[in-house]
């Protein structure tokens, strides 16, 4: 009877050290992702110190607009295979980001808002992760001066700097085209995820532009990223569209974009 007892207790004991072993727990450093429902850098830094911080950074406008929610450990709930956030942001709306493992080293983001009974909206994403700076603060540091170009040009639309997500090797990634009438443009592309800053270039002499109405077709230059570019244009600021490469005959490597045209700021 004791053998059996003490077989039993052996045997409990290891059932709760793997339940406490596979709760999820959400290690510490920087993740970043985009949401391409409104986009919006994603950036989830978790400091060993207990307090943490998420970042909302807008896309549109030059990533000029940012919100920053701290939290701590306490507002950390994980359970299995996921841990929710929940913080209190501004008018007293919840928000709640559920993340789960994504294939080997990302997370799988469901982030709702909602005040009360009504629900707000409801984004998912992934959350890759950021060994060094944020793919925002790189891209600003190496490029900011073609914004603040862009914002001091009063080209006709179509032409001008677009920014704004594309789709790239099957995920949404920083995009900026420049558009030109008379000079060289290209389609950048700048990666998440990576130590160093890494811009995927394709360029385009203004001759390759073909506008027909609502539609911009490009030949660009690089062989493998975005050689062919279409376009069409859904309202004054504002075009989609996507890109591909042909290799043998046939289009690959495709991809979605969307772009918002970089303004003058508004005088007052």
């Amino acid at each position: 009877m004791r053998i059996y007892l003490l077989i039993l207790f052996v045997a409990l004991l290891s059932l709760s050290g793997r339940g406490i072993a596979n709760t999820m727990k959400l290690p510490s450093g920087l993740w970043e992702g985009i949401s391409e429902d409104d986009l919006t850098f994603r950036l989830l830094q978790l400091d060993e110190s207990g307090e943490h911080s998420f970042f909302e950074i807008a896309i549109l406008g030059g990533l000029k607009s940012v919100r920053r929610t701290p939290f701590t450990n306490d507002d950390i709930t994980c359970i299995e295979n996921r841990c929710t956030i929940k913080t209190i942001i501004e008018n007293d709306v919840t928000r709640t980001i559920t993340l789960s493992p994504y294939l080997d080293a990302d997370l799988q983001a469901l982030e709702s808002s909602y005040k009360g009974e009504e629900n707000y909206v409801s984004y998912t994403y992934q959350l890759i992760k950021q060994e060094a700076k944020s793919t925002p603060r790189k891209f600003l540091e190496e490029r900011r001066q073609l914004i603040v170009d862009s914002e001091q040009n009063s080209t006709e639309r179509p032409f001008g700097t677009w920014m704004g997500v594309m789709r790239y090797l099957n995920r949404p990634e920083l995009a900026l085209l420049q558009l030109n009438e008379n000079e060289q443009g290209s389609l950048r592309v700048y990666r998440k995820g990576s130590k160093t800053f890494n811009e995927v270039q394709s360029s385009f002499p203004a001759d390759n532009i073909s506008i027909d109405g609502r539609m911009i077709e490009i030949e660009a230059t690089h062989k493998t990223f975005a050689s062919k570019i279409m376009l069409f244009v859904q309202t004054d600021n504002m075009i989609s569209g996507y890109t591909y490469a042909i290799h043998k005959g046939y289009p690959v490597a495709m991809g979605t974009i969307t772009l918002h045209r970089i303004e003058p700021p508004q005088v007052q």
